[in-house]
């Protein structure tokens, strides 16, 4: 799932202040999150249903060193 993309299709024929607001965020820091300069955190991804995983896995060819 791409959360952002979740996010842009919340703010479609709304302004930005309208659903930082309903999200309960500052509309600045929503902007933030829509142009990449921050990562989503709780006060976005709960109200959107969402939540952070992250995974660990080797490189490719990533064999380890002694």
């Amino acid at each position: 799932m791409d959360v952002l993309e979740v996010l842009r299709k919340k703010c479609e024929g709304r302004t930005q202040t309208a659903v930082a607001a309903e999200l309960g965020v500052s509309s600045a820091y929503l902007s933030d999150v829509l142009n990449g300069r921050k990562e989503p955190g709780a006060g976005i991804l709960e109200p959107l249903g969402v939540e952070r995983v992250v995974t660990y896995r080797r490189k490719l060819n990533g064999a380890l060193r002694k």
